[in-house]
């Protein structure tokens, strides 16, 4: 059995108890983020994500028929939260965020399982560590960074196909992370992604230029959006946190933090790129890039 050590948006995880199997597939999903090992494994600044095999298959929950999508389950108590996923189920500790993960599966159904339970303690990694991640479609022009946020349907993928259309860099389609730094807020790139995205992980972070709702018109523009309602657009694009009753008024003091410093506004667009012009014309351009 072996381990890996990730680096990812300034935290770190130890991922344990790997078989070559397991490794092989960590790896070639998320090989770019490897760190050098701490030199104590259960170095207190890294969340540990322990893996079991187990060979009990009807224990688990099976593949679906039919599309591969699923949903993931995801349950909440006072002490921990359950995720289940096919071939896989797991449990996070709150107070240390350390990750029991136990698998039938070793093959691409692994990897995926392993995704879909990293981005749930990432996101929680991150709200500890003062940052959002939010279900959002973000780009840039490598001076500006443009967030758009919204549920499944609001156009998040036709944004990003545009963009990327425009010769624009897409970070992702689905999750993407924002810090709190002196001047504002940074976007940050993720390995997370739909069909748009995927940064690498070395990607520097940029100023967060615009903060995005999302609505289809056929005429191109921004349009205001009440604090209230930005708050809520903001506070429904946080993925599992949202829902967790011990985490949901947290996340809405921070999401009142950001839109008091970023106002969200609505873009409204067709499906041309035509809103390019809207949002190069509405938001100066940045005058450098962050740290990474």
């Amino acid at each position: 059995m072996s381990a890996l050590t990730f680096e990812l948006a300034r935290q770190r995880y130890a991922v344990e108890n790997l078989s070559d199997a397991h490794r092989e597939l960590v790896l070639s999903r998320f090989g770019e983020l490897e760190t050098a090992l701490p030199p104590d494994p259960l170095s207190a600044d890294a969340v540990r994500l322990r893996i079991e095999r187990s060979l009990d298959t009807a224990s688990f929950r099976d593949r679906p028929p039919g599309p591969t999508e699923y949903r993931l389950s995801v349950d909440y108590d006072v002490d921990g939260v359950q995720v289940a996923g096919v071939g896989f189920r797991a449990r996070i500790d709150r107070q240390t965020l350390s990750t029991h993960m136990v698998t039938c599966r070793d093959d691409a159904w692994f990897i995926d399982g392993f995704e879909n339970l990293f981005r749930v303690v990432v996101a929680y990694r991150s709200f500890v560590s003062g940052s959002l991640v939010l279900h959002s479609a973000a780009f840039t022009d490598g001076e500006r960074g443009f967030v758009a946020c919204g549920r499944s349907g609001a156009g998040k993928s036709t944004l990003c196909g545009l963009a990327k259309g425009l010769g624009l860099t897409v970070l992702s389609d689905e999750l993407n992370l924002i810090r709190p730094i002196d001047q504002g807020f940074a976007l940050q790139a993720m390995p997370f992604a739909g069909d748009f995205g995927r940064s690498r992980a070395g990607s520097t972070s940029l100023p967060l230029s615009a903060l995005l709702g999302l609505q289809h018109d056929s005429t191109p523009r921004l349009g205001g959006c009440s604090r209230a309602q930005a708050v809520s657009r903001i506070v429904a694009s946080c993925p599992y946190l949202n829902a967790d009753p011990q985490f949901v008024d947290r996340v809405t003091d921070r999401a009142v933090e950001l839109v008091q410093r970023v106002p969200l506004r609505v873009l409204s667009f067709a499906l041309d790129t035509s809103f390019w012009k809207v949002l190069d014309h509405e938001y100066p351009r940045a005058r450098s890039a962050v740290s990474p």
